[in-house]
């Protein structure tokens, strides 16, 4: 399956010119990784956001243009593998400022194996991550939908992550909708497993299917001190 022309091409904002920064349209290990950037950068006290994912062609060309890029086309927010991620100033906008610690963003990226723009020593981009090596030959493959495979249960995990966010995003980033995702994150983070303890049919199986040898002789023992207790009322019974 090409993945591209599946999932971002039949997406609501595919045709969209203008900033996109809906995580969903994300290549899901990619979707997942930023939001593990989000959550872990946030619970450190950075004041970031997810600010542009999904890039429309029309939008790449018009930041060549201004020098905010350096490809013209095909450029890898077009399908799905990076994300721009910038700081929030005082008043909850989105900034650039050089003095935001974005090597410490970065090291939160690089830590989930995503690459980091602000490496690149010919054009060093701050807030962007991308799932592959900014080189051609790696472009290339996903230009030509070749995506690596990915763990199926990472789906099940942005089926709760994401709605967790938007909440986030529509609540203007409040203490109380972030920490309602913060729990969502902990709980896919370090989930808890709870065995229940068996019944007691459960117990009888478990037994019965055991080779002969491994079996524990409850019954032949319960019968032994059944005999025991019957010869000992019937000696305090006789006569002296």
């Amino acid at each position: 399956m090409n993945w591209h022309q599946e999932k971002i091409k039949k997406h609501p904002q595919c045709t969209n010119t203008q900033l996109v920064s809906d995580v969903d349209i994300l290549y899901p290990p990619f979707a997942l990784a930023i939001l593990k950037i989000f959550a872990k950068a946030r619970e450190a006290g950075l004041g970031i956001c997810i600010y542009e994912t999904y890039r429309a062609q029309e939008r790449q060309l018009e930041l060549f243009d201004k020098g905010k890029t350096k490809l013209k086309s095909n450029g890898m927010h077009h399908f799905g593998v990076a994300t721009d991620i910038v700081f929030f100033n005082d008043k909850k906008w989105p900034s650039w400022d050089a003095t935001h610690p974005w090597s410490r963003l970065g090291e939160f990226g690089k830590s989930l194996g995503l690459y980091w723009g602000g490496d690149w020593e010919d054009f060093r981009d701050l807030p962007h991550f991308q799932l592959i090596k900014a080189t051609s030959a790696e472009q290339a493959k996903i230009v030509n939908g070749e995506y690596p495979a990915y763990d199926s249960q990472i789906d099940s995990y942005l089926e709760q992550l994401i709605p967790a966010y938007n909440k986030v995003k529509s609540s203007n980033y409040s203490d109380p909708s972030m920490q309602d995702f913060l729990l969502v994150f902990k709980k896919i983070e370090s989930p808890k497993i709870i065995e229940s303890e068996p019944t007691s049919t459960e117990k009888a199986e478990h037994i019965s299917d055991l080779p002969k040898e491994n079996k524990r002789p409850e019954t032949s023992i319960l019968s032994v001190i059944l005999a025991w207790c019957t010869e000992q009322i019937k000696k305090l019974r006789k006569p002296k």
